[in-house]
């Protein structure tokens, strides 16, 4: 989501679930993920360890993406109490760490957008900075696709800021279209 704020020490989950990815089509100016590119579902101390770093990223992409930090402050309380009340994920959500060759090289959240709902959404898809542009987001994209298909889904949407342009790049290459733009100008 962000790609301004310093990179904290990697969280590499020590428990969970794993899916491995499946073989990917890299995109123009990467080169495709590795072949042992997994998804592993974050335990609960993982969760514990990850959310302070995931919520990082996200208040500085607010910020970057125009908010005030009192603005970007209230966003990332209002996500943590939507879906980490007492600092547990809500049922029905999701977060993997992209683990490629044994290294944590980003996470991907995702999971419906209210409870029960059928829309699903894609909250969070992290790369870390010396992975970018291998295809990990391709992978982790097209994993979060069959993960809300698994789960009855008729969409999968997200939430892009419009600085992060190799990023809109990519959701464009995978089908995503925009199906709203908030626009801004400064007085």
């Amino acid at each position: 989501m962000a790609d301004t704020a310093p990179s904290p020490e990697p969280v590499l989950p020590s428990r969970g679930t794993t899916a491995a990815a499946a073989g990917t089509t890299a995109a123009r100016g990467t080169t495709a993920a590795p072949a042992t590119t997994e998804f592993v579902a974050l335990s609960t101390e993982d969760l514990r360890l990850w959310l302070p770093e995931a919520m990082a990223y996200y208040q500085a992409a607010r910020m970057r993406a125009g908010d005030s930090e009192a603005e970007a402050v209230a966003a990332r309380q209002a996500s943590v109490d939507r879906f980490f009340p007492e600092g547990r994920l809500i049922a029905g959500q999701f977060v993997f760490a992209i683990i490629a060759d044994g290294e944590d090289v980003g996470w991907l959240w995702l999971g419906p957008w209210s409870e029960g709902g059928d829309q699903w959404w894609v909250w969070d898809i992290h790369v870390r900075e010396p992975h970018r542009r291998h295809g990990f987001g391709r992978a982790a994209m097209e994993f979060a696709e069959r993960v809300a298909k698994e789960h009855g889904a008729p969409t999968l949407g997200l939430n892009v800021f419009a600085y992060n342009l190799p990023a809109i790049e990519l959701y464009e290459s995978l089908g995503f279209v925009a199906a709203s733009l908030h626009l801004t100008k400064d007085l």
